[in-house]
C-alpha cells in the first residue's frame, strides 16, 4: 500500500461521524433531543416548546421512527455516540 493511499484510510477512519439518520432530524427534532438528554418530561418539554403534549409524543414517535429505535435511552445513545 503506498504512503498516499495509506494515509487516506487513516484519514477516512479518524474523523468522526454523525449517523447518518440524525442528519433526517429537523431542526424540531433535534431540539426534543436535546430536551430528552436534559431529562425533561414531555409535559415540561411542551411548555417550553409552547406546544402540546400529544405534539411532543407525535413527535417524540417520528424520531423513534427515523432512528430506528424503540425507545428513549435508545434514541439518544444513536443520536450523541459520537459527539463525546
Amino acid at each position: 500500500m503506498s504512503a498516499q493511499v495509506a494515509r487516506r484510510v487513516i484519514e477516512y477512519f479518524q474523523k468522526p461521524k454523525p449517523p447518518e439518520e440524525t442528519l433526517d432530524l429537523t431542526a424540531r427534532e433535534k431540539e426534543l433531543l436535546n430536551y430528552l438528554a436534559k431529562g425533561y418530561t414531555y409535559k415540561e418539554i411542551g411548555n417550553k416548546l409552547f406546544i402540546s403534549e400529544h405534539t411532543v409524543r407525535t413527535h417524540i414517535h417520528h424520531i423513534y421512527d427515523k432512528l430506528h429505535v424503540r425507545n428513549r435511552t435508545e434514541a439518544l445513545q444513536k443520536t450523541f455516540q459520537n459527539r463525546r
